[in-house]
């Protein structure tokens, strides 16, 4: 079988495409629904109670493709989805302020490898540098906290491990061309557009 199986009983796969949590939702709603005893969904990673059969991992694969997830084989990129859970992993912290050691040194020290190793293999898998795709994911959790809470700007650059707000608005203008104030705005003004036509006046 293509899954890496764990004991007789217990069967874990590798999943790219799992990248936040209504990833592994959705994720898990697709083993459920192929009557799989789900025992554990983390990002990259599904763990199911017996051995799966060839035809109903050739169906799973089949629905998860559907929903934009791939169940991995290749070493290579298997390692290169453990590099994005990592990445995710560090960024998922809420007080990366206060982390004193570069994130190439966190992901290097959590997978064993040199940074240098992981960042070649990374680029040669998926066409863009490791350091540019931190930054891509990064910007994306600053993306939410604007939209999705009321943290303050200063909240927000110590979460997402700026030194200043300074910091963040000019790396974030850099990269979107708003202001995170500017972006804050427009995102939610149009979302309360959206609302206002899903739920009619009463």
């Amino acid at each position: 079988m293509n899954p890496d199986v764990l004991t007789d009983q217990t069967t874990t796969f590798r999943i790219r495409g799992m990248v936040c949590a209504r990833c592994v939702e959705a994720v898990q709603t697709v083993f459920e629904q192929f009557k799989l005893p789900v025992l554990s969904v983390s990002l990259g990673h599904v763990v199911v109670q017996g051995i799966v059969s060839p035809e109903q991992e050739t169906l799973l694969r089949s629905a998860l493709e559907v929903q934009g997830f791939t169940v991995l084989t290749d070493p290579k990129t298997a390692l290169v989805q453990r590099i994005k859970e990592a990445v995710e992993d560090v960024l998922s912290r809420d007080d990366l302020g206060e982390q004193t050691t570069r994130y190439s040194e966190q992901i290097s020290k959590r997978l064993g490898m040199s940074y240098d190793t992981l960042s070649a293999l990374f680029s040669a898998q998926e066409g863009i540098t490791l350091e540019k795709y931190v930054i891509s994911r990064r910007l994306d959790k600053i993306k939410e906290l604007l939209v999705y809470t009321d943290l303050t700007l200063a909240d927000i650059a110590y979460c997402t491990g700026f030194s200043s707000v300074p910091h963040l608005s000019n790396q974030f203008k850099k990269l979107t061309g708003f202001s995170p104030s500017h972006f804050r705005d427009i995102r939610r003004d149009k979302q309360q557009l959206q609302r206002s036509i899903v739920e009619p006046a009463h």
